[in-house]
């Protein structure tokens, strides 16, 4: 199994696009179902976080100390932006980028449109998680064990609030704010309102990325290859299982998606059924995972590529 913090492996080109042949998922029969390309695109050293502006994905270099803007329809790179050091994670909050600067302990926002810096604003030690609640923006700090919540219209900070030991991913439920607590094997509820602790739920080993599907949370658990789909209280509902270092997670066309930084491959979730649907290789260590409203698109570090997924939307019938 990979560790949770990728190693840097090689220096890509950027421009150079991989194409695998079509391949077929299987149905929960065996049955082979509509078949789906996956097409992979280099972006850069170390590619973790991967955001999409409704336009364009924007997908944070690492080791690069980059930010590059793709263009959906073909994976040309149409800008490179410089951020902090080690940028590990990415928002698009509407109008505007936000990198999370592991290394500088501060975010940078940058202007969707032309990639110009708006603002860099500190925050705790290591910040590596995103969520925007419609107004602020909340910081993951994996080193200080906290969460800084930022005002999104000028970086204006309003709150530090603890949590678990090594956060590293946030959800927005429309009302609170849910964090992953990698070392802790917890999720910790926070209220948006005022940052203030209303629980902390046990999940399984090393919790790492969150999605909330409009009514529960699911959540990815890096170390027992496992998604635990909680409710509202905090209450388990179900587990499923999925492959080696379960990582990125996200709620799309109906479905659950997680990348599988281990396996190299992402897994389709059916909610209702609790089950893996259909699992598409990708490039190798996988961890960031976002929906463009027909693709999938996957961050793979150790490959220095994104791989998208065509098409992946619900009325596909892809599983």
């Amino acid at each position: 199994m990979r560790t949770n913090v990728p190693i840097r492996s090689l220096l890509v080109v950027v421009g150079l696009i991989f194409l695998t042949p079509l391949v077929s998922a299987q149905t929960t029969d065996g049955s082979p179902s509509i078949t789906s390309q996956t097409t992979s695109f280099a972006v850069g050293d170390g590619p973790e976080a991967i955001a999409f502006d409704g336009t364009n994905v924007w997908v944070a270099n690492q080791f690069s100390g980059t930010v590059v803007k793709v263009r959906v329809s073909d994976g040309s790179v149409l800008g490179s932006y410089s951020a902090g050091k080690r940028p590990v994670a990415l928002l698009f909050d509407g109008a505007n980028i936000w990198v999370a600067n592991y290394l500088s302990n501060n975010v940078t926002k940058l202007r969707a449109g032309d990639g110009a810096i708006l603002g860099t604003y500190s925050t705790g030690n290591g910040p590596g998680g995103f969520a925007f609640d419609g107004k602020n923006i909340w910081v993951a700090n994996r080193d200080s064990n906290n969460v800084t919540k930022l005002q999104a219209s000028d970086g204006l900070k309003l709150g530090t609030f603890a949590v678990g030991t090594r956060p590293l991913a946030l959800a927005f439920d429309g009302s609170n704010i849910w964090v992953t607590n990698n070392k802790s094997d917890t999720v910790t509820e926070l209220q948006a309102s005022d940052g203030s602790v209303l629980g902390t739920y046990a999940v399984d080993k090393g919790p790492f990325g969150i999605a909330f599907d409009g009514s529960n949370l699911w959540v990815a658990n890096f170390f027992s290859k496992t998604v635990v789909e909680l409710a509202s209280n905090g209450s388990v509902v179900r587990k499923v299982s999925v492959g080696d270092g379960p990582a990125g997670v996200t709620f799309a066309g109906g479905y659950i998606w997680v990348t599988n930084n281990g396996s190299n491959t992402v897994s389709k979730i059916e909610p209702g059924a609790a089950a893996v649907i259909g699992t598409f290789t990708v490039g190798r260590g996988p961890f960031g995972v976002v929906f463009d409203g027909v693709n999938i698109w996957a961050a793979s570090s150790s490959a220095g590529t994104v791989s998208r997924i065509s098409p992946a939307n619900k009325s596909s019938a892809i599983p």
